[in-house]
């Protein structure tokens, strides 16, 4: 029987002392000190994809910034470079009550409804005008945490990054089960 030849790769991988670093593009990646990592999704085109995000903000304890937009929405074309960048650069900050920031566009007009229809979420969440730059995030993403339809504040990157620290200082505002002492019951400060 012939030796069994071993592969340069593995010849590689099996020397003492070596030590190998693979670095994830998932949601849940994490980073050398165990902060997860600011992340920009893909444009939101189905309520499936809208309500996976909100999951993995649920999950991670991050802030997702969702700007709903429309392809007639000539500020958004201004307005979601600046988030893209604010989000891709912003370092984690001591005072910052959620893990992490994550970003995407929330199409309205998307031609995709073979999931349903992507306008209902507009209706449900009470997107009035464009663009609307709402926040979800904390163990209840599913409720705003933030909103906000100032288009001169969005387009100022000074501001809007101020905006962003407020709101990932301020974390989740569910995070202490409830209603905050208000009528809160046992139920509501066990489930929240």
């Amino acid at each position: 029987m012939r030796p069994r030849q071993v592969s340069p790769f593995l010849q590689i991988l099996s020397r003492p002392g070596l030590s190998i670093h693979f670095r994830s593009t998932h949601a849940f990646s994490t980073t050398s000190s165990h902060q997860l990592s600011n992340r920009v999704y893909n444009p939101i085109r189905t309520p499936p994809q809208f309500h996976d995000y909100l999951r993995t903000a649920s999950a991670s304890n991050t802030l997702l910034l969702l700007l709903f937009t429309t392809s007639a929405c000539a500020p958004c074309r201004t307005i979601t470079p600046l988030l893209t960048e604010l989000v891709t650069h912003r370092s984690p900050s001591p005072s910052d009550r959620f893990s992490a920031l994550s970003f995407a566009e929330v199409e309205l007009d998307s031609a995709d409804t073979s999931n349903g229809n992507i306008t209902d979420l507009g209706v449900e969440y009470g997107i009035t005008s464009m663009p609307t730059l709402v926040g979800f995030g904390g163990r209840r993403a599913e409720r705003v945490t933030e909103r906000l339809v100032d288009t001169r504040l969005m387009s100022d990157r000074g501001k809007l990054g101020a905006w962003v620290d407020e709101v990932m200082e301020k974390g989740d505002p569910n995070a202490t089960g409830g209603t905050g002492g208000k009528g809160a019951g046992l139920l509501s400060k066990l489930f929240g």
